[in-house]
C-alpha cells in the first residue's frame, strides 16, 4: 500500500482555511495505518471536504480506499 503517498498528498491541503486540521487529522491516521477511524472522521465532514478527501485517497491509492470505504471508484452525488 502506498500509505506514505496518500499520507503526503493529503498533507498538501493543510494550508486549507478552515479545514487544513481535518487534512491533518486523516492523513495522521491513515500513516497510523488507522484506516477505520480516517473513514469515519471522514464521513462526519462536511460534504466539499468530504469528497475532495476520498478522491486524493483513492487516486493514490485504491487498496488504502478499499479497505477505508469498500470500493475504489467516487460517484458524486446526482450524477
Amino acid at each position: 500500500m502506498k500509505i506514505k503517498t496518500t499520507k503526503n498528498n493529503l498533507l498538501k491541503y493543510i494550508n486549507t482555511p478552515f479545514d487544513g486540521q481535518d487534512y491533518e487529522t486523516v492523513a495522521n491516521l491513515i500513516g497510523g495505518n488507522q484506516f477505520i477511524a480516517a473513514a469515519n472522521f471522514i464521513d462526519k465532514l462536511d460534504t466539499m471536504v468530504r469528497d475532495t478527501m476520498k478522491i486524493v485517497i483513492m487516486k493514490s491509492c485504491p487498496k488504502i480506499s478499499y479497505e477505508m470505504f469498500g470500493t475504489i471508484e467516487f460517484y458524486e452525488g446526482g450524477q
